[in-house]
């Protein structure tokens, strides 16, 4: 087994040296989260099957909670998971302004494939799948756009 690559080892000591979790690399120095992987995957298995449910992680300061999102989130994304981190703050990011949290939950998406920012391009991804679909369905004249795109706006409507 390889160790991480130069880059990923200077972004985890760079960060380190701030006192920051690092963004990426947590995989590298995490011990003792053997004791949560069981767990957590079969909450991962539980959405991926459709069961809706939130957590929330909750403690002191310097308890962990930053590093134990990130290598929940970097977990969940190396099982196909969008994820988004939100830090609730009362002057920022306040609980009880539900807009706000959605909007921070939207603008911190992220995929194994995209970083923050990643709803526009699933968004995309969504809507080609759809356009691929209807093509593929035969029963749409591939030059005939307007028929292409009353076809993938009924497939959306149904899919919704």
């Amino acid at each position: 087994m390889s160790g991480p690559s130069p880059l990923k080892r200077r972004e985890v000591i760079d960060a380190l040296r701030v006192g920051a979790v690092p963004e990426r690399g947590l995989e590298t120095f995490a011990v003792g989260m053997d004791r949560f992987e069981r767990a957590i995957d079969e909450e991962l298995d539980s959405a991926a099957a459709g069961a809706g449910k939130f957590k929330a992680v909750r403690g002191e300061y310097g308890t962990g909670k930053t590093f134990f999102s990130r290598w929940l989130e970097h977990r969940a994304r190396q099982r196909g998971f969008a994820t988004a981190n939100v830090q609730i703050s009362e002057s920022e990011t306040p609980l009880h302004r539900m807009e706000t949290v959605y909007r921070r939950a939207v603008e911190n998406l992220q995929t194994a494939e995209w970083s923050e920012g990643a709803f526009r391009s699933l968004i995309d991804k969504w809507f080609y799948s759809l356009e691929d679909e209807v093509l593929a369905g035969g029963s749409v004249d591939v030059s005939d756009a307007d028929a292409i795109a009353k076809a993938v706006g009924e497939l959306l409507e149904q899919r919704l």
